[in-house]
């Protein structure tokens, strides 16, 4: 790289590593670890405890993840109306006490009712870090940008379970939750070195209208990251059970930090790349390296084999999730920033907890095998689909 590339790539770096996005990069980082945490071990924990079913017990994580839509779907209201300040703060002080109201949860309804409060308050601070980081940024540096932040989320998404399981396995799962309510105070503490924020554009809406809300100019782009996450949903949710059936599950253990690995060496670049040559060069790339990574998983029967589809999971998953937030907002204007956050994410998160849902019937009859093979044709179908809905239009630098 040239001299002159090189002040150019300082300069980005300078501005984007400002106080304001240090400061919500921490948050974003402790409470998807915390989140990730809970998700991964909670389902045992109820099973356990309330000697229920497995459906019952996992229902318990899944109403985390459709508080977590509730949530993400309100703040994109809440955001234009409050500001970035006001709903940060909320969402992380409803997690504090989510986090306490454990303790009291000593029946099964109450303990829905606490995850519940978890995953909204996951969503409305979700929202509110990622609306902030689109403020805070310069627009031209947004691809960049937001692949660092994300880098956060990736991040957690390899400690939180490892740490959950080290906890579970060690002193047992009250640590977990106490872990996690500590790292809810210690989100607190850190608000407060925030800065003061760049002003909201806001445009004041009805609470009945659906464009207070998310922004239709977003949906059809959003659809692509819905199907694209159908694949991640089921490998989160299935990966154990199908580890442990092909004798992998030493290799399991670390498969999310090998994904993550991938995932962290990668985004700088696809940022960088998204910034200066467009949104194609990076999508359908990380699209066909996602299908790629449920092909390898189909037919995986060693350790390197399947480590190596955690590499391209995180390679082409990792990118398509901060290159998806990044051109979302160039979708819209300033003011609309909340609101394209919400509704990216709305679909992002549905298509997560869709996943299971809609492919897990295939593995009684077609095993693991046939159900990520079926994956992968979902992952090339998104490549399609990319193209349909913003390739075609928008595949440009600054798109």
């Amino acid at each position: 790289m040239s001299e002159a590339g090189d002040r150019r790539r300082g300069a980005s770096l300078k501005a984007i590593f400002n106080r304001n996005f240090n400061v919500v990069a921490v948050i974003n980082l402790f409470v998807m670890m915390a989140y990730c945490m809970i998700l991964v071990t909670g389902t045992q924990h109820v099973r356990e405890t309330f000697d229920v079913s497995l459906s019952v017990a996992g229902f318990s994580s899944g109403i985390m993840v459709i508080g977590c839509l509730v949530g993400r779907f309100a703040s994109g209201s809440l955001l234009s109306f409050f500001g970035c300040r006001v709903i940060l703060f909320s969402g992380l002080l409803l997690y504090a006490v989510s986090m306490a109201a454990f303790f009291l949860a000593d029946a099964l309804p109450l303990l829905f009712v606490q995850r519940l409060m978890t995953g909204i308050a996951v969503g409305v601070t979700g929202t509110a870090t990622g609306t902030i980081v689109a403020y805070v940024v310069p627009r031209e540096c947004h691809g960049l940008g937001i692949s660092l932040f994300t880098m956060s989320t990736a991040l957690a998404l390899a400690a939180g379970p490892f740490l959950g399981i080290a906890l579970v396995q060690g002193p047992g799962y009250e640590t977990v939750v106490w872990t996690a309510l500590s790292s809810a105070l210690v989100c607190l503490a850190v608000f407060f070195a925030l800065s003061a924020l760049p002003p909201m554009l806001k445009k004041h809406r009805a609470i009945t209208d659906l464009y207070s809300y998310i922004d239709p100019r977003v949906v059809r782009f959003s659809l692509v990251a819905l199907v694209a996450c159908l694949g991640y949903g089921c490998v989160q949710a299935f990966l154990t059970s199908f580890a442990a059936e092909k004798g992998l599950s030493e290799a399991a253990s670390i498969f999310f930090l090998v994904y993550a690995a991938a995932a962290l060496g990668t985004r700088p670049f696809s940022g960088h790349i998204l910034d200066h040559y467009g949104a194609n060069v990076v999508f359908y790339p990380a699209l066909l390296l996602m299908a790629s990574a449920m092909a390898m998983l189909a037919v995986t029967d060693t350790s390197a084999m399947f480590l190596f589809a955690a590499v391209l999971l995180g390679a082409g998953f990792g990118n398509f999730q901060s290159a998806g937030q990044a051109v979302s907002l160039t979708l819209v204007t300033r003011s609309r920033f909340a609101q394209a956050t919400t509704t990216f994410f709305l679909f992002f998160d549905l298509g997560i907890g869709l996943g299971p849902y809609l492919f897990g019937f295939l593995v009684p009859s077609c095993g693991y095998e046939g159900m990520f093979f079926g994956l992968a044709l979902v992952a090339l179908f998104a490549a399609v689909l990319y193209w349909f809905e913003h390739g075609r239009f928008h595949g440009g630098r600054h798109a």
